[in-house]
């Protein structure tokens, strides 16, 4: 795959129902970076490519068309990678009762906020890199439960609002995996900084 890329110079080639796989692929081995990059190509074909050719949304085909949609979901399957993976937003159960918000930030990409208007209100995650610090402000809607990923660190080198975790009321420790942190919290506003 990561011949493939390297022969389309970095840009998309799939089809419809295969670009949809390739970023879900991608993202399931961590490979944000690599999407990143795909993302960011301003030469055709890609979604900057459309952007710098004036659009202001998506396209049926990569190309200006000249008869077919200019507001198409076929290429839409990029803002589900937005949400899940750079903001880290994800239903853990039906109805977004139980929440996750677990970002993977690209290393190119500095901040990132974002919202999502669920049925149980507004979910809200937004990070950003200062130096060697990572800041994480989410917002979780009332009658809800969430389970909060913060990429690195660990339990002792994480605060909330200034407070260890292990002191701050109502966030519970869960352990480790794959590069977060992960954290039990109700319904509330957070922010977490990772030194």
């Amino acid at each position: 795959l990561m011949e493939e890329f390297e022969r389309h110079k970095n840009h998309i080639s799939t089809g419809i129902f295969s670009t949809k796989r390739l970023i879900d692929v991608l993202a399931a081995n961590r490979l944000q970076d690599k999407i990143f990059e795909l993302v960011s190509q301003k030469t055709y074909p890609g979604w900057l490519y459309m952007l710098e050719k004036g659009a202001t949304t998506l396209w049926e085909t990569w190309e200006y068309p000249e008869h077919a949609s200019l507001n198409h979901p076929m290429f839409g399957s990029v803002e589900e990678w937005f949400y899940e993976s750079v903001l880290g937003i994800r239903a853990m159960s039906p109805g977004f009762e139980k929440i996750s918000i677990k970002p993977q930030p690209p290393k190119e990409l500095t901040w990132a906020k974002g919202s999502y208007h669920s049925i149980k209100g507004i979910i809200s995650s937004s990070w950003k890199k200062e130096g060697a610090s990572f800041l994480l402000q989410v917002s979780i809607p009332p009658n809800t439960t969430a389970v909060i990923g913060v990429p690195c660190g660990d339990q002792q080198s994480i605060t909330e609002k200034g407070k260890s975790i292990s002191e701050a009321a109502g966030i519970q420790y869960l352990g480790k995996e794959a590069g977060h942190t992960l954290l039990s919290v109700g319904s509330g506003e957070y922010e977490f900084v990772v030194r």
